[in-house]
């Protein structure tokens, strides 16, 4: 016989209470990559006019990531679950793969400003797809 396994406890704990981890992550990591230039110390890795990494920033990104990955885990293992047509999932693999892209390209890109777009677009998907993945 085989045994039924609810898909929250394939990876340890209810979606609650992994989604509450990885949001913890996550506004930690932002927070530290909010810490004044002039708090952090030296720029390690100088990536373009402005903008360079340093030990803090390292931090605040590995948070960021490791929330950021581990969210996109929950969502992408739950997606047969969440019941959403097929327009909704073109729509929205696009505009968070967008917003992503914008993120990353505002930091080498003479326009600083790209941040906010692409913040906009990834957070639109967010408010989409991780309410749907606690609930289901």
């Amino acid at each position: 016989m085989t045994e039924t396994v609810a898909m929250s406890q394939d990876v340890g704990g209810a979606p609650l209470t992994q989604v509450a981890i990885t949001a913890l992550l996550i506004v930690a990591g932002v927070l530290i990559l909010f810490v004044p230039a002039g708090d952090e110390g030296e720029v390690l890795v100088p990536l373009s006019e402005g903008h360079g990494l340093s030990a803090v920033d390292g931090v605040g990104a590995a948070l960021l990531a490791l929330g950021g990955t581990w969210l996109e885990v929950l969502v992408v293992r739950r997606l047969p679950y969440l019941a959403l047509p097929p327009r909704a999932l073109f729509a929205l693999g696009p505009l968070a793969g967008l917003g992503i892209g914008l993120l990353i390209a505002s930091v080498f890109s003479g326009f600083f400003w790209w941040w906010a777009i692409g913040a906009t677009a990834l957070g639109v998907a967010v408010l989409v797809l991780v309410p749907l993945t606690v609930r289901r």
